[in-house]
């Protein structure tokens, strides 16, 4: 591959003000109060790894002891699975931030690299530092859980709505009741609260709704009539405990009637599809399963997450025939780097450029989005490089894609304000 192109590719990149689309990082008032913010405390997901070899989550590991102590457990983690996406993704963070020299941790370098951190991220103005010069971000698309407000200088709001398909349950269904001041007695109220609430969001700014429901259970859904649905529904408010068929059923009606929602509101529809957690079943994820979904909405914009993986080659398929997907690369680069390259060098053989998401964070510190900003980078100008090297890809259309895939084609999307380069 031509060294000279990926160099200006990569050039290109850092020149704009990127999208991020899909972000779940702390807001800054937030960030600013924690107690603390170390080598020990701030995670991205090799939190999970930690979990699948101890059992324990960081917070658990880590708590509650000296940092030397600290050290001594997480030194032979990182013998065990240093190989992992997860922890590469910290080890930039730690070159790029906070001047961690060589390829890893170490006994030698650990403390050094942990005073940085402590240092650095308690200077003022760090936050904005990271997610404004160093990121270059325009905005960061993210979703907000229920009932909780953003801060506009930095984010864009999709609003969570998993919790919309569990009012069988009583407390779910009396949150919103509250929050709404309104009563949810039968499935017509129910879906007149969701309405409602979605057009709420919708007037402060939202420019969509967010499913993960594939962590919990299957994709497939399909379409269930109202009187159906409520029936079922009504049985719940009265207290019935419905079987798992059952609560499917209502969970599929509402996931047909946001699907409505967005069409009327003009709200694009983000889907989890594809990376789990520790023991996900993975199967529930397969992006296939939105197909009856897909087909009934043709009119809705579908941004779906993850390129799939592992279904990346069935989603690229999918979006190939389905010109209402968007496909999202968002967490990709941290699950896999060459599992994103082989996704990416399939779908821009497949898919209009035009519907190509090209970078989401998917990360809870800004730093973080920073180090997956570069891998992101370095994967797309592999591919590109090799595209036009190779695949007959011109030079032109490399660069153009640049442009769409990190930030044309979200502002399109969204409907963002464009707002031009980064200084």
């Amino acid at each position: 591959m031509s060294e000279t192109l990926r160099q200006r590719l990569l050039e290109e990149m850092q020149g704009l003000k990127t999208v991020d689309c899909h972000s779940h990082t702390m807001l800054r008032r937030d960030y600013e109060q924690l107690p603390e913010r170390s080598l020990f405390t701030m995670w991205s997901y090799f939190d999970r790894e930690l979990g699948a070899m101890t059992g324990k989550g960081a917070g658990e590991l880590f708590a509650g002891i000296p940092d030397e102590e600290r050290w001594a457990r997480l030194r032979p983690l990182l013998g065990r699975a240093r190989n992992v996406s997860y922890w590469r993704h910290h080890v930039v963070v730690y070159r790029e931030l906070f001047g961690l020299e060589g390829g890893e941790l170490s006994d030698a370098n650990w403390a050094q690299v942990n005073d940085s951190i402590r240092e650095r991220t308690a200077q003022p103005g760090w936050y904005d530092h990271v997610t404004e010069e160093l990121c270059g971000l325009q905005t960061q698309v993210r979703n907000v859980p229920w009932f909780e407000d953003w801060e506009p200088e930095y984010f864009t709001c999709t609003l969570r709505m998993e919790e919309a398909l569990e009012q069988t349950n009583r407390p779910n269904r009396e949150r919103l009741e509250q929050h709404l001041n309104v009563e949810i007695g039968d499935l017509a109220s129910l879906r007149a609260a969701l309405a409602d609430l979605i057009e709420g969001y919708r007037w402060e700014g939202s420019v969509g709704i967010k499913l993960a429901h594939a962590y919990r259970r299957t994709l497939h859904s399909e379409p269930v009539p109202e009187a159906d649905a409520a029936a079922l529904f009504a049985r719940a408010v009265a207290g019935e405990e419905l079987t798992w068929p059952e609560r499917k059923a209502v969970e599929d009606h509402i996931i047909f009637f946001l699907a409505e929602c967005c069409a009327e509101m003009n709200q694009v529809f983000q889907i989890h599809t594809g990376v789990q957690g520790n023991w996900g079943w993975v199967p529930d994820s397969d992006p296939l399963h939105l197909l009856p979904l897909l087909h009934a909405f043709k009119q809705v914009k579908f941004d779906l997450f993850h390129a799939g993986y592992p279904y990346s080659r069935e989603l690229g398929m999918l979006a190939k025939h389905a010109p209402n997907v968007w496909l999202n690369m968002a967490w990709m680069y941290v699950v896999t780097m060459e599992g994103s390259r082989q996704a990416l060098k399939e779908w821009i053989d497949l898919v209009p450029g035009d519907r190509l998401l090209g970078f989401g964070s998917d990360v809870g510190w800004p730093e973080f989005i920073y180090g997956h900003l570069i891998m992101a980078r370095s994967c797309l100008a592999d591919v590109l490089a090799e595209k036009v090297e190779r695949d007959f890809l011109s030079e032109e259309g490399a660069v153009g894609l640049v442009h769409q895939m990190l930030r044309e084609n979200a502002i399109a999307l969204y409907g963002l304000r464009d707002q031009g380069v980064a200084g």
